[in-house]
Protein backbone atom coordinates (compact mmCIF):
# COMPACT_ATOMS: atom_id res chain seq x y z
CA UNK A 1 0.00 0.00 0.00
CA UNK A 2 1.55 2.99 -0.91
CA UNK A 3 -0.27 5.90 1.10
CA UNK A 4 1.72 5.68 4.28
CA UNK A 5 4.81 6.52 2.38
CA UNK A 6 3.28 9.16 0.49
CA UNK A 7 1.83 10.43 3.79
CA UNK A 8 5.15 10.71 4.85
CA UNK A 9 7.02 12.36 1.85
CA UNK A 10 4.48 15.03 1.69
CA UNK A 11 5.19 15.54 5.60
CA UNK A 12 9.13 16.37 4.77
CA UNK A 13 8.71 18.02 2.15
CA UNK A 14 5.80 20.19 3.61
CA UNK A 15 8.26 20.37 6.17
CA UNK A 16 11.28 21.94 4.15
CA UNK A 17 9.89 23.84 1.66
CA UNK A 18 7.24 25.82 4.29
CA UNK A 19 4.26 24.61 2.42
CA UNK A 20 2.46 22.46 5.36
CA UNK A 21 -0.96 23.50 5.66
CA UNK A 22 -1.37 26.92 8.17
CA UNK A 23 -2.69 26.02 11.09
CA UNK A 24 -5.26 28.98 10.58
CA UNK A 25 -6.74 27.31 7.84
CA UNK A 26 -10.30 27.00 8.49
CA UNK A 27 -11.66 23.90 9.94
CA UNK A 28 -13.98 21.38 7.52
CA UNK A 29 -17.60 21.31 9.33
CA UNK A 30 -20.45 18.83 8.55
CA UNK A 31 -24.08 19.16 7.73
CA UNK A 32 -24.53 19.92 11.73
CA UNK A 33 -21.68 22.85 11.49
CA UNK A 34 -19.92 20.53 13.71
CA UNK A 35 -15.87 19.82 13.46
CA UNK A 36 -14.81 17.29 10.85
CA UNK A 37 -13.42 14.53 13.56
CA UNK A 38 -9.53 13.09 12.71
CA UNK A 39 -10.57 9.67 12.01
CA UNK A 40 -14.60 9.99 11.96
CA UNK A 41 -17.04 8.04 10.22
CA UNK A 42 -19.15 10.16 7.62
CA UNK A 43 -21.41 9.92 4.69
CA UNK A 44 -19.83 12.33 1.64
CA UNK A 45 -23.29 13.32 -0.14
CA UNK A 46 -24.37 15.63 -3.07
CA UNK A 47 -25.15 19.09 -2.54
CA UNK A 48 -26.65 19.45 -5.20
CA UNK A 49 -29.88 17.34 -5.97
CA UNK A 50 -29.99 15.32 -9.04
CA UNK A 51 -30.55 11.75 -10.14
CA UNK A 52 -27.75 10.05 -7.71
CA UNK A 53 -26.73 9.81 -4.19
CA UNK A 54 -24.28 9.60 -1.58
CA UNK A 55 -20.72 7.87 -2.52
CA UNK A 56 -20.35 3.73 -2.54
CA UNK A 57 -18.35 1.39 -4.94
CA UNK A 58 -19.73 -1.14 -7.47
CA UNK A 59 -18.46 -2.76 -10.13
CA UNK A 60 -18.17 -1.37 -13.31
CA UNK A 61 -16.74 -2.78 -16.94
CA UNK A 62 -15.61 -5.91 -16.73
CA UNK A 63 -14.73 -5.88 -12.60
CA UNK A 64 -15.77 -9.19 -10.73
CA UNK A 65 -15.86 -7.20 -7.62
CA UNK A 66 -16.58 -3.74 -6.64
CA UNK A 67 -13.60 -1.72 -6.86
CA UNK A 68 -15.07 1.66 -8.67
CA UNK A 69 -16.00 4.28 -6.39
CA UNK A 70 -19.38 5.88 -7.37
CA UNK A 71 -22.06 8.11 -7.17
CA UNK A 72 -25.25 5.83 -5.90
CA UNK A 73 -27.49 5.70 -8.74
CA UNK A 74 -30.67 6.10 -6.27
CA UNK A 75 -30.85 10.04 -4.99
CA UNK A 76 -31.78 8.76 -1.59
CA UNK A 77 -29.21 6.00 -0.74
CA UNK A 78 -26.93 8.03 1.31
CA UNK A 79 -24.07 5.58 0.31
CA UNK A 80 -21.49 3.68 2.53
CA UNK A 81 -20.04 5.88 5.01
CA UNK A 82 -16.42 6.60 5.23
CA UNK A 83 -13.40 7.15 7.54
CA UNK A 84 -11.77 10.42 6.91
CA UNK A 85 -8.31 10.61 8.84
CA UNK A 86 -4.86 12.85 8.73
CA UNK A 87 -1.48 11.54 9.08
CA UNK A 88 -0.87 15.05 11.26
CA UNK A 89 -1.67 14.82 15.24
CA UNK A 90 -4.26 16.84 15.65
CA UNK A 91 -8.36 16.03 16.49
CA UNK A 92 -10.34 17.97 13.85
CA UNK A 93 -9.88 18.09 10.01
CA UNK A 94 -8.67 21.48 7.99
CA UNK A 95 -8.75 22.41 4.91
CA UNK A 96 -5.87 21.51 2.76
CA UNK A 97 -5.00 18.69 5.41
CA UNK A 98 -3.61 15.65 3.65
CA UNK A 99 -6.31 12.75 3.94
CA UNK A 100 -7.05 9.50 3.87
CA UNK A 101 -10.30 7.99 2.71
CA UNK A 102 -11.46 4.72 3.65
CA UNK A 103 -14.82 3.31 3.70
CA UNK A 104 -16.56 1.80 6.40
CA UNK A 105 -17.63 -1.93 6.65
CA UNK A 106 -19.92 -3.10 3.97
CA UNK A 107 -20.60 -6.48 2.67
CA UNK A 108 -19.04 -8.25 -0.35
CA UNK A 109 -19.48 -12.49 -1.50
CA UNK A 110 -16.56 -14.63 -0.03
CA UNK A 111 -14.52 -14.51 -3.53
CA UNK A 112 -13.80 -10.85 -2.80
CA UNK A 113 -12.76 -11.19 0.64
CA UNK A 114 -10.36 -9.32 2.12
CA UNK A 115 -10.89 -6.26 0.04
CA UNK A 116 -8.88 -3.27 1.29
CA UNK A 117 -11.25 -0.17 1.06
CA UNK A 118 -8.98 2.82 0.93
CA UNK A 119 -9.58 5.25 -2.02
CA UNK A 120 -6.68 5.73 -4.52
CA UNK A 121 -7.03 7.53 -8.17
CA UNK A 122 -5.85 4.95 -10.67
CA UNK A 123 -4.69 5.86 -13.93
CA UNK A 124 -5.00 4.36 -17.52
CA UNK A 125 -9.04 4.19 -17.61
CA UNK A 126 -11.33 4.93 -20.32
CA UNK A 127 -13.18 7.60 -18.31
CA UNK A 128 -9.74 9.16 -17.51
CA UNK A 129 -8.20 8.68 -13.65
CA UNK A 130 -10.63 7.29 -11.58
CA UNK A 131 -11.17 7.08 -7.70
CA UNK A 132 -10.66 3.56 -6.88
CA UNK A 133 -10.47 0.98 -4.01
CA UNK A 134 -8.97 -2.74 -3.47
CA UNK A 135 -4.82 -1.39 -3.81
CA UNK A 136 -4.69 -1.56 -7.58
CA UNK A 137 -0.85 -1.79 -8.74
CA UNK A 138 -1.03 1.50 -11.02
CA UNK A 139 -2.58 3.59 -8.66
CA UNK A 140 -1.34 7.12 -8.40
CA UNK A 141 1.02 8.21 -5.55
CA UNK A 142 -0.71 11.49 -3.48
CA UNK A 143 -3.41 11.69 -1.20
CA UNK A 144 -6.90 13.70 -1.23
CA UNK A 145 -7.96 17.06 0.26
CA UNK A 146 -10.93 18.66 1.31
CA UNK A 147 -11.44 22.40 -0.22
CA UNK A 148 -14.27 24.99 1.09
CA UNK A 149 -16.06 26.61 -2.14
CA UNK A 150 -17.07 29.83 -2.32
CA UNK A 151 -20.63 29.41 -2.50
CA UNK A 152 -21.96 26.73 -0.85
CA UNK A 153 -20.30 23.13 0.30
CA UNK A 154 -16.99 21.76 -0.32
CA UNK A 155 -14.53 19.81 -3.06
CA UNK A 156 -12.56 16.88 -2.60
CA UNK A 157 -9.20 17.43 -4.63
CA UNK A 158 -6.41 14.89 -5.00
CA UNK A 159 -2.53 16.15 -5.01
CA UNK A 160 0.40 14.22 -5.57
CA UNK A 161 2.64 16.94 -5.20
CA UNK A 162 2.27 19.97 -1.86
CA UNK A 163 2.00 23.10 -4.84
CA UNK A 164 -1.58 24.01 -6.06
CA UNK A 165 -0.26 22.82 -9.84
CA UNK A 166 -0.29 19.42 -8.88
CA UNK A 167 -4.09 19.07 -7.51
CA UNK A 168 -7.12 17.84 -9.80
CA UNK A 169 -10.42 18.36 -8.75
CA UNK A 170 -12.85 15.44 -7.75
CA UNK A 171 -15.88 14.95 -10.61
CA UNK A 172 -17.53 12.72 -11.96
CA UNK A 173 -18.01 10.57 -15.40
CA UNK A 174 -21.21 9.00 -16.55
CA UNK A 175 -20.26 5.70 -18.41
CA UNK A 176 -22.11 4.24 -20.38
CA UNK A 177 -23.61 1.91 -17.51
CA UNK A 178 -25.08 4.77 -16.40
CA UNK A 179 -22.53 4.76 -13.11
CA UNK A 180 -21.53 7.70 -12.20
CA UNK A 181 -17.68 7.42 -11.48
CA UNK A 182 -15.10 9.90 -9.18
CA UNK A 183 -13.15 10.93 -11.63
CA UNK A 184 -10.25 13.97 -11.88
CA UNK A 185 -11.12 16.94 -13.17
CA UNK A 186 -9.39 20.22 -13.66
CA UNK A 187 -12.83 22.13 -13.91
CA UNK A 188 -15.77 19.99 -13.00
CA UNK A 189 -15.62 19.36 -9.20
CA UNK A 190 -18.62 17.43 -7.33
CA UNK A 191 -19.63 19.65 -4.43
CA UNK A 192 -20.24 17.85 -1.76
CA UNK A 193 -21.21 17.68 2.16
CA UNK A 194 -20.55 15.51 5.31
CA UNK A 195 -22.81 13.74 7.12
CA UNK A 196 -21.76 12.29 10.32
CA UNK A 197 -22.46 8.54 10.63
CA UNK A 198 -24.88 6.97 13.00
CA UNK A 199 -25.00 3.24 14.10
CA UNK A 200 -28.68 3.56 14.50
CA UNK A 201 -30.22 4.37 11.66
CA UNK A 202 -30.58 1.72 8.52
CA UNK A 203 -27.80 0.76 6.47
CA UNK A 204 -27.84 0.01 3.02
CA UNK A 205 -24.59 -1.58 2.40
CA UNK A 206 -24.73 -4.58 0.59
CA UNK A 207 -22.38 -4.09 -2.43
CA UNK A 208 -22.78 -6.72 -5.63
CA UNK A 209 -19.86 -7.98 -7.38
CA UNK A 210 -20.76 -7.68 -11.10
CA UNK A 211 -21.61 -4.99 -12.92
CA UNK A 212 -25.39 -4.78 -13.19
Amino acid sequence: MKSPTIFILFLLSAFYTSLLPSATAQVVVDMEGNDLQNGGKYYVLPVIESSYGGIRVAATGKERCPLTVVQSADPYDKGIATIISTPYRVPVIREGFPLNITFGNFAVILPCVPLRSEWTVVNGQPEGPAVKIGSPPNAENGWFEIEKLLTSGYKLVFCTRPERSYCQDIGIHVDDENHARLVLTNDDPLVVEFLKYDPFWPQNNLVLPTSQ
